[in-house]
């Protein structure tokens, strides 16, 4: 995946994963969900979650939520959430990337951040190494399933990915941070626990705070519904909209399992390339 900041004339490089894709896609799924549980009218409203698809000339976000008047003919498209995820991925240029969608759209609702490392910078089999030699072997690639039955491991974040001794892939940490709009544009620097939560989900759980911060992103987006909602028919029903007992759910272990998960579609592709190339 590429990506031009004019700018500073720089070309950003992606090379996305099932790793790099796995902890917004439970948040895909969440707000997915909650969006089906709002009786708003879903010919009026198209309210839809997608991935990598741009929200703006400077990002195409890993996760983007978006809303559309389907009863105006020059309603533009609103984009009230973005998510981004870093692997093993200097922050630094994700933050950038984040500030440039802020930039471009101040109007965006809350900005959510994954950020997952692994132990060490992966590498493939040394040249001459055992493992090599054991893969070279075969005299043809194995399938995936014949890859992944040689770790010997069911998935878990805590199991690395090991084939024929070498380490395919290794999580050490899962991350996030949640911005939320106030009355201003979202301030990536800010520090004000109204509108910014940080927490880790792995190897220590601290996720209190920023699913807290997720939710009233998702307040903040049931509020937007309804003023379109209003726009579009004045006589909608605002306390069905406003119902307190359709909640935002989101569970942290969605997200661990669809990053174990991805952790062995991940050591396959990195095995597959390494081995025909």
């Amino acid at each position: 995946r590429l990506m031009y900041v004019d700018s500073d004339s720089t070309l950003i490089v992606e090379m996305p994963s099932a790793v790099h894709e796995a902890p917004l896609t439970a948040l895909h799924s969440a707000f997915t969900c909650f969006f089906e549980n709002l009786p708003f009218d879903s010919a009026s409203i198209n309210a839809n979650v997608l991935s990598n698809v741009g929200a703006s000339n400077s990002l195409i976000p890993d996760l983007r939520v978006s809303f559309q008047n389907m009863r105006d003919l020059a309603a533009e498209v609103i984009v009230p959430v973005i998510g981004e995820t870093a692997f093993s991925q200097h922050i630094d240029v994700l933050m950038d990337k984040l500030q440039l969608a802020l930039d471009a759209d101040p109007s965006i609702l809350m900005v959510i951040m994954a950020v997952v490392t692994e132990s060490k910078r992966y590498f493939s089999p040394a040249k001459n190494s055992p493992s090599r030699m054991a893969f070279m072997r075969d005299g043809s690639i194995r399938s995936a399933t014949e890859f992944i039955t040689a770790s010997n491991v069911l998935p878990t974040l805590d199991a690395p990915v090991i084939v024929e001794g070498h380490t395919w892939c290794l999580v050490e940490s899962v991350s996030f941070k949640v911005w939320v709009r106030g009355d201003e544009a979202i301030d990536l620097e800010t520090h004000d626990p109204a509108f910014v939560a940080e927490g880790t989900l792995y190897p220590t759980d601290d996720m209190d705070s920023v699913l807290a911060m997720i939710k009233k992103g998702a307040d903040a987006m049931r509020e937007k519904i309804v003023s379109m909602a209003l726009t579009i028919d004045p006589d909608v029903d605002v306390v069905a909209l406003k119902d307190p007992a359709i909640k935002f759910n989101i569970k942290k272990g969605n997200i661990i399992t669809k990053i174990a998960g991805a952790m062995r579609e991940t050591a396959y592709c990195r095995y597959s390339a390494w081995y025909e190339k």
